[in-house]
Formats: structure tokens, C-alpha cells, sequence
């Protein structure tokens, strides 16, 4: 027997069925097999995303997907993994169809024997292998988020403005994802308006591919694409954190930054910090701002973020309190990486203006000058076009 045995994803929800494929896998002679199991869709996309597999072994009929889009989003999630429809006799042409459509092959329950199983196992991820020499992974895309100390310090404004600012140094393609269940404030300073939220994509997963993608997300004049909450539409109610975090992992696939509104800390957001990369603490200089900044940050550094990654951000700084910043941070025992100024009542005539994500708004400045801090770009040079004037030879 092989000493490294094969990793078989197998996603099933009948216990009878499941128990089978193990005992089957277990009596094969000359190849060991470890086999994890996973009784739905979700499960099945959770189990992905922190383990390497060999092959996956699924079920279309689970309780949260039906038929070929169960097949299809085990796919997109995985493309480069040999998948083997199970499947019962009266959907043996749904599994041809699957074949059809990039599955390796299918297996019919009540027909298998061990050799059989295992050999169909073994063929898909050797053709599978074959298929893949030569090809290149897509890069994933980067993951900022930005997370408030608490309510009403300006997380969402920060977030909006990092994300123009970003796509206008970096020319990538950008997306904002608000999770705030409990406000629509991202959809409304990005000026952009959608029937749908982040809700439907999670709540349609075996659904989620470029067409209906594009058909939940809005974009803003910017080119900016939304995903907003659902605000008041669900008040109060908890948006799905498994199911979100899946979201973030599609938009990971299709985008080359995201930006995301987390809000507070809370079981959600928590959730997501696997995702995350770079996160941006928000808070104010008023000291209830600050306590709560301070219990973030020990979280964050608690749960084994790299530091380097968790990046205070003192926002609506006033000039009388500028000088109170060094002295926070002793307290903090943490450094800034930035502070924005208090620009709210120009940003306020701005945006009545319809300016608010304007390169001249100061805090869209400062922000810019975050990206590029955090990009080692530098800033551009001031003054190009009087020193060419005068540094002209007089005729």
C-alpha cells in the first residue's frame, strides 16, 4: 500500500451512502484513501477552503443545491480538482451532462465495488493532472478591510474613499462589499442603487457565477463596483457568515482588490478575518473611541494577525487635537499609520455638490496618500509644470 493516501472530498448528505464509500475506499489494497465528509453544498465549499484534496466525490441532490449547479459551483470553487458525480439510477443523464460539462466521470449508487471506486477515483486524477500541466493559477485578489472601533466613527466614508482611491493609482478592477447588515450608508456615498445586497449572493451560492454576478452587483460613476447590505430592508437580522464568506471568495476570483466594510467586530466580521488581508482599525481621538480601539486591536493580535497587517487609523482629527495623537498611541501601546483629518462639513458640501469622491476632498487626499504609503509608491510631484517655466532659456 502507498504510504501517502489520496484526500477524497466526499459531499453527501445520506449517512447510509456516505458510511458505503468509506468502507468501500477503506478495502482497497494498493492505495490508501482518507476520505473527509461534508453533508452540504456549504459544508462541502468550507471544507475547500482549508484543505488540500486529490478528488471530490459529490452528490448532486444535497438540503442547500440542486442538480448541475451543485456539480458547477464545486467547480468554480475548485477548478483545477478532478470531480466524480454519485449519483442514483433516475439521475444517471444529469451525471452525463456533468461529464459533459468538465466532470471526470460518475459513479451510480448500488453499483459500485471497491476496485471499481477506486479505480474510477484514481483514472479522473490522473486525467485531471494531465489536463492541468502547463496551466497558470489566477491570482487572487487582495483583501482590505476596513473595521470600526465602534459605531459612527467613519468606517463606511474610509472605506468608500480608499476604494476609488485605490482603483485610481492602481487601475485595478475594485470592489466595495459592505457588510453592515444595519446600514446602506456604502450604497448611498458610492451614489449607486441595486434591488439586490450582498443577502441574495449569499442566499444563492449554487447559483453564483458572472452572469448572475453581474446582475446583483451595481457600479458607481467611478467604476467602482457595490455590493451593498440590506440596510433596513433586514434589520436586525444576522447575514449568514459561512455563506458571506463564500461571497468573498468568488469576488476574490473575479476582482484584483476588494474592499470591504466590516463594520464592528462582531461573530461576522470575525468570521472573515482569514480572508482579509490588510485591516484598517478606524477610531476617533474621543476616549470611548479609543477604549474600544484598544480592545480591537488586542483581539486582532490575539487571534495571531500578522501586526504588520493591523493598521490604526485615527479618523476626524481636528487641529486641536492633532497634538493629542502621540500621546494616544503611548496609551495604545500601538502607532498610528495614518490620520485623516476632520473634513465633515466639507465633505457634506461636496457631496451636495456631487463631489464627495472627488480627488480634491481632503480626506480623499490623505487617504490617497495611505495607499501609497502602504503601496512604497511615491507621491506625485507638485509644482512640475512652474519649474518647467522657469527653468526655460530665455529667447
Amino acid at each position: 500500500m502507498q504510504e501517502n493516501p489520496r484526500r477524497v472530498l466526499l459531499v453527501e448528505d445520506n449517512e447510509a451512502d456516505s458510511r458505503l464509500v468509506r468502507e468501500l475506499l477503506a478495502g482497497v489494497e494498493d492505495q490508501a484513501f482518507e476520505v473527509h465528509c461534508a453533508e452540504s453544498l456549504v459544508a462541502g465549499l468550507d471544507a475547500l477552503a482549508h484543505k488540500e484534496f486529490d478528488v471530490a466525490l459529490i452528490d448532486l441532490t444535497l438540503p442547500d443545491s440542486q442538480g448541475l449547479a451543485t456539480f458547477e459551483t464545486i467547480q468554480r470553487h475548485a477548478d483545477n480538482l478532478p470531480i466524480v458525480v454519485f449519483t442514483g439510477v433516475t439521475n444517471e443523464n444529469l451525471a452525463l451532462t456533468a461529464v459533459g460539462r468538465g466532470a471526470q466521470d460518475y459513479l451510480v449508487k448500488g453499483r459500485m465495488t471497491s476496485p471499481a471506486l477506486s479505480r474510477v477515483l484514481r483514472y479522473s486524477m490522473a486525467r485531471q493532472l494531465n489536463a492541468s500541466q502547463g496551466r497558470i493559477e489566477k491570482p487572487r485578489a487582495r483583501v482590505i478591510g476596513f473595521l470600526g472601533a465602534k459605531g459612527g466613527v467613519g468606517t463606511t466614508t474610509l472605506a468608500a474613499h480608499f476604494a476609488v482611491a485605490w482603483k485610481r493609482q492602481t487601475g485595478q478592477r475594485v470592489l466595495l462589499l459592505d457588510v453592515d447588515s444595519d446600514s446602506s450608508s456604502a450604497e448611498f456615498l458610492m451614489r449607486t442603487k441595486s434591488r439586490y445586497s450582498i443577502v441574495d449572493a449569499a442566499a444563492n451560492l449554487h447559483r453564483l457565477d458572472l452572469t448572475f454576478w453581474k446582475s446583483v452587483v451595481s457600479q458607481n460613476p467611478l467604476g467602482i463596483d457595490v455590493l451593498p447590505s440590506p440596510g433596513l430592508n433586514s434589520f436586525g437580522e444576522q447575514l449568514p457568515s459561512e455563506r458571506v464568506r463564500h461571497v468573498l471568495r468568488f469576488a476574490r476570483q473575479t476582482y484584483e482588490a476588494v474592499v470591504v466594510d466590516l463594520a464592528r467586530l462582531n461573530p461576522l466580521s470575525m468570521s472573515l478575518l482569514e480572508e482579509t488581508g490588510t485591516m484598517y482599525v478606524v477610531t476617533t481621538t474621543e476616549l470611548p473611541s479609543v477604549n474600544e480601539a484598544s480592545r480591537v486591536l488586542k483581539k486582532l493580535l490575539d487571534l495571531q494577525l500578522p501586526q504588520d497587517q493591523v493598521r490604526l487609523v485615527f479618523n476626524r482629527v481636528s487641529k486641536g487635537s492633532m497634538n493629542l495623537v502621540p500621546e494616544l498611541e503611548k496609551a495604545l501601546g500601538y502607532p498610528a499609520y495614518a490620520s485623516i483629518g476632520d473634513c465633515a462639513a466639507e465633505l457634506v458640501e461636496t457631496y451636495e455638490s456631487g463631489r464627495c469622491l472627488d480627488e480634491g476632498v481632503t480626506a480623499h487626499r490623505q487617504i490617497a496618500e495611505m495607499i501609497r504609503k502602504s503601496l512604497g509608491t511615491p507621491a506625485p510631484a507638485r509644482g512640475k509644470g512652474l519649474r518647467r517655466f522657469f527653468s526655460k532659456t530665455p529667447a
